[in-house]
């Protein structure tokens, strides 16, 4: 049935504004009329009156689909769920209908509604939906295989499943699928069975935290510390034998910080500073137990554990093997026992060392070494330290470093290597060091810089390369060259 020209009125003057349809005059109020008015205004929706709830049932179905779908366009203008549908109006019909395209609407369900059929199809279309379920909600084999699924995905679900749905099987499948933290926490402590604790630890082992005592059996607590060494420090004292102790600190040396001084064997040590993180467990080791097999051991692994090595111990050849691990371990080496070998050897392994060389060993050997590494190194370097090869190395890299080089350092082959790169920085060479080969180099890139290079440095054929560069460059060229300059361009300038 068509409109009547009342009703085509009203919506074309007042169907923009959702507020109007609060007070849509009864005469006008008909089927048809809120159709149109939803095709209109989909938030219409929210006056429309109850003995219409199948245009609820189609906004709902029909507000996700694809917006190129024609018959439900006037749906998919706005995204309408069913927090936009009155309370009252929310059948069980329309609810399942909002689960089937968002699970999470399930939060928008009256508890009324939230039927096994609405629960299950929720989580099935969105894991997410778990956490609205009905605190109440009645045990059944489809609600029991439904939360298995939900923990499988993720077992962090289990927070918010009603008590009376975690079961055994349920609980078991949490902790073997926890995310990087330990889903045990959630499981009922009379649910944490002997199996569902050993799948927790072997999946992650600080979930031995969430262990009963009564099951944290030497074997349990080895599972755990395998899988996590720092976990040791959840290991009842009774509990932290050697075997534990020793697997503990082989999975993560730091885990040496729990274990009681009275096993904190050098074996137990040696184990743990060469399983060590990006620290060094070192720090850890009781000094009677630093001896000189553990300390160099430490310093293999992680360089800096020479912070934690006790001075008695520190020999060359244990900073020469940390810092040959770890460049930066200079820091630790007294001054008066830094040689030239090993700050080459620390250079060489990071230039970043080169902080720590004392001025008096920055020799060319080192300093060559850094600036292979970083030219901009030149810019720390003493200038009595500035030889040609260390400069030459630097400027090879970045010709504007010649800015940082003394005068009296700048050697032909050092300007050559900065000009090839940049001509322009012909300008900071000092003139005596403008030699032929140097400005052969940089005229050719930029012929105006004929004007920087004195005229008893100007030959007739630097002068032509010029020229040729840029013909502006001629009033540079010395007047008794001026002729033959032209006659060898061979054409008018």
């Amino acid at each position: 049935m068509a409109l009547s020209k009342e009703q085509e009125k009203w919506l074309e003057k007042n169907g923009s504004n959702e507020g109007n349809y609060a007070n849509v005059p009864k005469e006008l109020s008909t089927e048809e009329f809120w159709k149109a008015a939803v095709a209109k205004n989909v938030w219409a929706l929210k006056y429309v009156p109850e003995k219409w709830t199948d245009l609820f049932l189609a906004a709902i179905k029909y507000s996700y689909v694809d917006i190129h779908a024609p018959a439900y366009a006037q749906f998919t203008q706005y995204r309408y769920d069913l927090s936009r549908v009155p309370e009252e109006q929310r059948t069980e019909a329309i609810c399942l209908a909002a689960v089937l395209k968002d699970g999470t609407l399930l939060k928008h369900v009256p508890e009324a509604m939230k039927t096994e059929a609405v629960c299950v199809e929720a989580v099935k279309q969105n894991n997410e939906a778990i956490k609205y379920l009905p605190k109440d909600m009645k045990y059944s084999e489809k609600v029991e295989a439904l939360c298995l699924a939900a923990v499988k995905k993720d077992g962090w679900a289990l927070e918010y499943i009603p008590e009376a749905l975690k079961t055994e099987a349920v609980c078991l499948a949490t902790v073997q699928n926890g995310r990087y933290d330990t889903a045990l926490r959630f499981v009922p402590e009379a649910l944490k069975t002997e199996a569902v604790c050993r799948a927790a630890v072997q999946r992650n082992g600080y979930a031995l935290e969430y262990v009963p005592d009564a099951l944290s059996t030497e074997a349990l607590c080895l599972a755990a510390v395998q899988q996590a060494g720092g976990a040791i420090k959840f290991v009842p004292y009774a509990q932290k034998t050697e075997a534990v102790c020793i697997a503990a600190v082989q999975q993560d040396g730091w885990a040496l910080e729990y274990v009681p001084e009275a096993l904190k064997t050098e074996v137990l040590c040696l184990a743990a500073v060469q399983n060590g993180r990006y620290d060094t467990a070192l720090r850890f080791v009781p000094e009677a137990r630093k001896t000189e097999a553990v300390c160099l051991a430490a310093a293999q692994r992680n360089g800096y554990a020479l912070e934690y090595v006790p001075e008695a111990l520190m020999t060359e050849a244990l900073f020469l093997s940390a810092v040959q691990q770890a460049g930066n371990a200079l820091k630790f080496v007294p001054d008066a026992q830094k040689t030239e070998a090993l700050c080459l050897a620390a250079v060489k392994k990071d230039w970043h060392s080169l902080e720590y060389v004392p001025d008096a060993l920055k020799t060319e050997a080192v300093c060559l070494a850094a600036v292979q590494q970083d030219g901009n190194l030149l810019r720390v370097i003493p200038d009595d330290k500035k030889t040609e090869a260390v400069c030459l190395a630097a400027v090879q890299q970045d010709g504007n470093l010649l800015r940082v080089i003394p005068d009296n350092k700048k050697t032909e082959p050092v300007c050559l290597a900065a000009v090839q790169q940049d001509g322009n920085l012909l300008r900071i060479i000092p003139d005596d060091k403008k030699t032929e080969a140097v400005c052969f180099a940089a005229v050719p890139q930029n012929g105006m810089l004929l004007g920087d290079i004195p005229n008893d440095k100007k030959t007739e054929a630097l002068c032509v390369e010029a020229v040729k560069q840029d013909n502006n460059a001629i009033k540079y060229v010395p007047k008794d060259m001026k002729d033959a300059v032209k006659a060898a361009k061979g054409k008018k300038v």
